[in-house]
């Protein structure tokens, strides 16, 4: 893929202390974005600030509860008082929740999950999109996931809030386009973090989740954690903004996606739909 120049831009990243956040925010900064970190964990977050800033690249933190608002705006306004206003929001942060049998599991550790992967990402994107609106410009990337198409025994609240969150960005796509704002979900494989290890060491034999997890890892057709912020730069960067609300893949084949622009619109691709309602 091209190199892709992100010099002059402020990224936000969200869950950016570890796993998967901390190397997207690391790779936007290496394509010359200014980061703003968030998280809960100030000595994790301090740890990838400082790898950023030692690596010559600009990177502020800033700790918060994403389910408390005041706190977002607080950290919010931190970051682009010290980085500028913000282009582009990375919305990466999320946990798997409970997992057993439904009517075993306690209903606050359950709706919880729903919290923080929605509610959380909801909460953020409002303190961000409202100055993208007003400048007419700017894209938010929501960390989703396959399971919001694969429905899997046990893992109903993660399954559930992801396929809440893939629709959900479809309709704020429609109502932040008309503001000159990207909105897309992205799905960024089997890498290798605590989230996908802990599913793999689930006890289940028949569930669809946990055995394509642990067989990725025992067979090595896992994502590459490189390849995963590969394609999350090429989204971040506006490579598939002609299709917002969509839930771009990984693997998708970048050099293609203007030529099946038309394909992808017409078979509904990367969404969430119920069939034959029309009927």
């Amino acid at each position: 893929m091209q190199q892709i120049d992100l010099g002059g831009q402020v990224a936000v990243i969200t869950g950016a202390s570890r796993g998967l956040g901390r190397a997207f925010a690391i790779g936007l900064a290496e394509r010359g974005a200014s980061v703003g970190i968030l998280a809960r964990s100030s000595a994790g977050l301090k740890d990838v600030g400082d790898l950023i800033r030692n690596a010559g690249g600009h990177a502020v933190e800033a700790t918060c509860d994403l389910l408390d608002e005041n706190s977002i705006d607080a950290a919010i306004k931190h970051i682009e008082g010290q980085l500028g206003r913000i282009d582009i929001l990375i919305n990466n942060a999320g946990v798997a929740g409970p997992t057993g049998a439904d009517w075993t599991l306690d209903a606050k550790e359950w709706w919880k999950v729903f919290e923080i992967n929605v509610l959380g990402q909801f909460l953020v994107s409002k303190a961000v999109i409202s100055g993208m609106a007003k400048r007419g410009k700017g894209r938010v990337v929501n960390v989703s996931s396959a399971a919001a198409g694969v429905p899997s025994a046990n893992y109903s609240a993660y399954c559930a809030s992801k396929a809440a969150l893939t629709m959900w960005t479809e309709c704020l796509a429609d109502e932040a386009a008309r503001h000159g704002v990207k909105v897309l979900a992205y799905h960024p494989g089997t890498v290798r973090t605590d989230m996908t290890e802990y599913s793999a060491g689930q006890p289940e034999k028949d569930n669809p989740i946990v055995n394509f997890i642990r067989d990725a890892f025992e067979e090595g057709s896992d994502t590459p954690i490189e390849r995963s912020v590969e394609s999350l730069v090429f989204v971040a960067s506006g490579g598939a903004d002609h299709l917002p609300g969509l839930q771009i893949d990984v693997d998708v084949d970048h050099k293609e996606w203007n030529t099946r622009k038309a394909e992808i619109n017409e078979n509904e691709l990367y969404v969430i739909r119920i069939r034959g309602l029309e009927n």
